[in-house]
């Protein structure tokens, strides 16, 4: 799968030179994410990646421990304890410790918690028809597969970093 490019094959042209330079799909990848943070900070509550992450994972499955929210966010265990924290005084979660395992937290998301999530969903939506407008609904698929693939391959690698 891994090709050798020069570096001369993403160097930027000379100044006659009728082509752009070809960019790296990681640098796309990149420059969109940008681009779409930009466009989302715009209409988009601030908050922190963390809070965001975490609120999303306990709006599609509630009642969880701290370290389900590890292994679904791929945040660090300390990440998710103080974003937990914050999130807590803002109302927007509560913890309980676990019935059965006293060392657990189970963490709930409150209502104020789901009304954020609801309305954070509903900009995402309006911005992600950015996208939708510029691409077929076919584009759209090999797009998401291959994004998959290579998100995928990616946590996969950092796995393997983190065990070895």
């Amino acid at each position: 799968m891994k090709t050798d490019k020069t570096e001369k094959e993403f160097a930027a042209p000379s100044d006659d030179s009728p082509f752009p330079r070809m960019r790296h799909p990681a640098e796309l990848i990149h420059d969109i994410d940008r681009l779409l943070h930009n466009r989302f900070t715009r209409v988009i509550p601030p908050m922190q990646r963390s809070h965001r992450l975490i609120l999303m994972e306990l709006t599609h499955k509630d009642d969880v421990t701290q370290l389900d929210l590890v292994s679904a966010t791929h945040l660090k265990a300390p990440t998710v304890s103080v974003s937990l924290q914050r999130m807590e005084k803002e109302g927007l979660v509560r913890r309980e410790p676990d019935k059965t395992d006293l060392r657990a937290m189970r963490v709930f998301l409150t209502d104020k918690g789901r009304e954020l999530d609801r309305s954070i969903i509903e900009k995402i939506i309006e911005q992600n028809h950015i996208i939708d407008e510029a691409l077929s609904e076919e584009e759209l698929e090999t797009l998401r597969s291959l994004l998959s693939k290579v998100h995928k391959y990616i946590l996969e690698g950092e796995t393997r970093l983190e065990t070895d």
